[in-house]
């Protein structure tokens, strides 16, 4: 399986006059700065607790159906917007009647309706193509107050110089850890 990014999250999870008046920053000369740290720190962030922020799509690519259920790898998961299957030379459309998305398990699925089967792909390689909205949301009120909260003590961590062993970064991954998924 390939995981790609397709669209980015378009705002940021925490906003910059936020992180300014947590910083105690009056000034707007280091926006660019403390944007590029808000960024680092959803990135930390999602990678710690194997979550999306903010609303982002993804393409899962696979060569063939492992088994009727699906594991989705990210989390949220939000939608699943399109499966495309190679057939006839070319991608087609599986259409959303014909599977479900079950979001209530510890980990997305997506599963075929009862009566249907998954059609197997004319390629060997990359003949599945399934597009995911992941994230809390679109905004950065959608995400969990105790994320937004650490993602402020790590942008503060790294606004002093000092990301290595820094008391900051490790109270944001204390706020960041009950909503950490682990891999069973």
């Amino acid at each position: 399986m390939m995981i790609q990014l397709i669209s980015e999250a378009e705002s940021l999870a925490v906003g910059l006059p936020e992180v300014r008046d947590f910083l105690k920053v009056s000034h707007n000369d280091e926006d660019a700065m403390i944007a590029g740290f808000i960024r680092a720190a959803t990135r930390a962030c999602e990678t710690f607790t194997g979550r999306k922020l903010i609303k982002q799509q993804w393409q899962l690519t696979y060569n063939d159906w492992t088994e009727e259920v699906i594991s989705i790898p990210l989390s949220p998961v939000l939608s699943v917007d399109r499966i495309d299957v190679w057939i006839a030379e070319e991608f087609q459309e599986i259409l959303p009647e014909k599977y479900l998305l079950d979001r209530t398990s510890y980990q997305a699925r997506i599963l075929v309706r009862v009566g249907d089967h998954w059609p197997t792909p004319e390629r060997d390689i990359e003949g599945i193509k399934i597009t995911v909205t992941a994230g809390f949301g679109a905004g950065k009120n959608d995400v969990p107050h105790d994320i937004r909260h650490g993602l402020l003590h790590w942008v503060a961590a790294a606004y002093e110089g000092g990301l290595s062993g820094n008391q900051a970064v490790m109270i944001a991954e204390k706020l960041w850890q009950p909503s950490r998924r682990v891999a069973l």
